[in-house]
């Protein structure tokens, strides 16, 4: 054999490399998705059972006790306020499905993360008023 000769070496794949940086890199977005999506706070994981405060447009604000009846159903109460009654939580928002006050069918809050905004109301005004925008605050304890 000639001094020259040399013996095939095995050639390493760089597509196999790549296969298996891209995989490793794969898993470590995943890995940290998964985390942001755990701590996001913006995410409701939590009842909404206690006290809240409704800054209305206004000015006024107004104390809401909200108390759970059933795993999907909640219930709104504030001296006289005109959204009180049962709601229904669904895909982040809460409908109103047996208001104390009949003219107020038609209220929704949607849940942004943070707290809770009134989106939908009845239409005509009923009460005379718009309270679309009034936002449900948690009260720190």
């Amino acid at each position: 054999m000639s001094e020259f000769s040399h013996e095939a070496k095995p050639r390493r794949s760089w597509l196999r490399f790549s296969l298996r940086s891209l995989m490793l890199l794969m898993l470590l977005v995943a890995v940290y998705l998964a985390g942001v999506l755990t701590s996001n706070p913006r995410r409701w994981s939590t009842s909404p059972e206690g006290e809240w405060q409704a800054h209305l447009p206004a000015g006024f604000k107004r104390p809401v006790t909200v108390q759970r009846l059933e795993s999907d159903r909640y219930l709104f109460s504030s001296g006289g306020s005109v959204f009180n009654g049962v709601y229904r939580w669904k895909d982040g928002k809460l409908t109103v499905v047996e208001p104390d006050d009949a003219r107020m069918v038609g209220l929704i809050w949607s849940w942004d993360g943070e707290r809770f905004m009134l989106i939908a109301e009845p239409k005509d005004e009923p009460t005379g008023q718009s309270y679309l925008g009034t936002r449900l605050t948690p009260v720190a304890n």
